[in-house]
């Protein structure tokens, strides 16, 4: 029985971060390098995983992959897997998975004497907040102590 769920907790584990590498790899090709954030792939994994739904995708896969049987069910659960991992890598769709999980409209940044109004937020992390201004085509990094709403 500790053998059994051992592996469930090793296979689980090993799957699913396998499906959430791919899933944010692609987010990470068609959304934060497309709009030019300077940031690595590791910050960007580690700091926008919602870690809260880990134990539950170590558990789901690890329950499918080690039940015994069921081989039609395995293959089209991996087929599923699959095909959601990879959608982020569709540049129109990793734009818009990656606009709905990161980007916060009409932002106001206020600085000494300058107000930046209407700001869209792209991306936040680590103390600052990549926007794009109205008016302006490149993104912008500013510090979120400066955002007043």
């Amino acid at each position: 029985m500790r053998d059994r769920i051992l592996s469930i907790l090793f296979f689980g584990t090993l799957f699913w971060l396998a499906f959430v590498f791919i899933f944010y790899a692609g987010l990470f090709v068609n959304y934060i390098e497309h709009h030019g954030i300077p940031i690595f792939y590791n910050q960007f994994f580690a700091d926008s995983q919602a870690w809260w739904l880990w134990p539950f995708g170590i558990l789901l896969f690890g329950a499918v992959f080690m039940t015994e049987g069921k081989k039609r069910e395995k293959i089209a659960f991996s087929l599923l897997t699959l095909l959601l991992a990879v959608i982020p890598w569709i540049p129109s769709f990793g734009e818009e998975i990656g606009r709905a999980l990161f980007s916060q409209p009409h932002m106001d940044y206020r600085f000494n004497r300058v107000v930046i109004k209407d700001a869209t937020i792209l991306y936040s992390g680590r103390g600052y907040d990549y926007v794009i201004v109205p008016g302006r085509k490149m993104t912008l990094r500013y510090p979120t102590k400066y955002r007043t709403k």
